[in-house]
């Protein structure tokens, strides 16, 4: 069901403001009241939409979410592409959306307010996998144990990009995170090295 317009357009006020507050103070020391004053919205609209800052900040992902299943409609879009392991690579979406909110990234890490978007991303990310990977992949693994797997190696390549910052475009990057992956796979199936 779509949402009221008044409704989209008081969360993205809200959303917004939050987001240029983590990028002026830490994300701790942000109360309701800055989000109210930075977005010109009184107390109990705010209450109306989110619990608290940690709600407002988790649900800000929500838009995260719609990203990857646009991507993942656009990537596989033929039945045959369908049962490819490799078809769908999320994490290029991801990359680009971090690389575009690279200042938030970097001024959440570490805190509590990481801690929300890293769990937020990783739940948003397993959910995406789950409706994607054809239910016969890794048979001989329990399925969400390779989801999981596939969400650490990319939180791997994400930490690693985002710490080192290398000169590499997220296309790059989203090869390595694959490219991790695929190894794995493929280093299972040709069992022990001799």
């Amino acid at each position: 069901m779509p949402i009221d317009r008044r409704v989209a357009r008081t969360r993205t006020a809200l959303y917004e403001a939050l987001l240029a507050l983590i990028r002026r103070k830490h994300y701790e020391l942000i109360t309701v009241e800055d989000i109210l004053t930075e977005a010109n919205i009184g107390r109990s609209t705010f209450y109306a939409h989110f619990t608290s800052k940690d709600d407002l900040l988790k649900r800000s992902l929500e838009r995260l979410r719609d990203l990857l299943v646009t991507a993942k409609d656009k990537t596989i879009s033929s039945p045959r592409e369908r049962v490819r392991e490799e078809a769908w690579d999320p994490s290029r979406a991801l990359f680009e959306h971090v690389a575009e909110h690279a200042d938030i990234q970097v001024a959440l890490a570490g805190g509590r307010g990481g801690g929300i978007v890293r769990d937020a991303v990783d739940e948003v990310l397993a959910e995406v996998l789950r409706q994607s990977l054809p239910a016969t992949m890794h048979a001989a693994l329990p399925r969400d144990l390779v989801i999981r797997h596939m969400v650490s190696t990319f939180n791997a390549v994400l930490r690693w990009w985002l710490e080192e910052r290398p000169e590499m475009p997220p296309g790059k990057s989203t090869l390595r995170s694959e490219n991790l992956y695929l190894m794995v796979c493929r280093r299972r199936h040709a069992g022990p090295s001799s």
